[in-house]
C-alpha cells in the first residue's frame, strides 16, 4: 500500500512539474530596433520566439497553424511579410524562433501588436492553441512634423525672457 501511495505521489509531482513548466511565447524587436522611437517609413522586424520549458531535441511538429495578429495601434503599421521559422529538425532548445513579422511604420502614433490563439505542437506533444505573444508597444514619430504654434510661442517667450535677463545683468 505504501509503494502505491509513493508511486501516485511521484506521478502527481511529475505532472505538476510538467504543467508548471509549459512553454510561452515572447515577441521582440530584431536587430536592436528601438520600438519606442520608430521613424515614419522605417521597415523593421519583430520575432516571436518560444521561451520556457522545452525538452532537448523537441522540434516543431508543424501543421497546427492558427493564430491572429492584432494591431491595436492600427493604422500605424503595415504588415509586409510573414516568415515562418526553420522547422526542419530545428530543436526548440537551440533555435526557439517560430516566425518573423516584417512591418513598415506608416503613420505617426503609438500602439501595440500581439499574436493570439497560436497553436504549439511538437514531435513529442501537443501544447494546445491558446498561446499569445505581446502586446509589444511601439511609437512612430514623424521627423518632419511641424511644431504646434503654442510650442513655438513658448520657445519665443523663453528666448525673450533670456534676452531681457541678460540686458538687466
Amino acid at each position: 500500500m505504501q509503494f502505491k501511495n509513493t508511486l501516485v505521489g511521484l506521478a502527481l509531482a511529475a505532472t505538476a512539474l510538467v504543467a508548471s513548466a509549459a512553454p510561452s511565447l515572447l515577441m521582440r524587436g530584431v536587430g536592436g530596433v528601438d520600438l519606442n522611437n520608430l521613424v515614419l517609413g522605417q521597415a523593421f522586424q519583430v520575432e516571436v520566439v518560444l521561451q520556457g520549458f522545452t525538452t532537448p531535441g523537441e522540434v516543431d511538429g508543424g501543421g497546427s497553424g492558427g493564430g491572429l495578429l492584432t494591431q491595436d495601434g492600427s493604422p500605424q503599421l503595415t504588415l509586409q511579410n510573414f516568415v515562418l521559422g526553420n522547422f526542419v529538425n530545428a530543436s526548440w532548445d537551440t533555435d526557439p524562433s517560430l516566425f518573423l513579422l516584417d512591418f513598415t511604420a506608416d503613420v505617426a502614433g503609438s500602439g501595440t501588436v500581439e499574436t493570439t490563439g497560436q497553436c504549439l505542437n511538437s514531435n513529442l506533444q501537443n501544447y494546445g492553441c491558446n498561446f499569445a505573444s505581446g502586446p509589444l508597444a511601439f511609437t512612430v514619430r514623424d521627423p518632419n512634423a511641424v511644431p504646434e504654434p503654442a510650442s513655438v510661442a513658448l520657445v519665443g517667450l523663453a528666448l525673450l525672457g533670456l534676452g531681457l535677463a541678460r540686458r538687466r545683468a
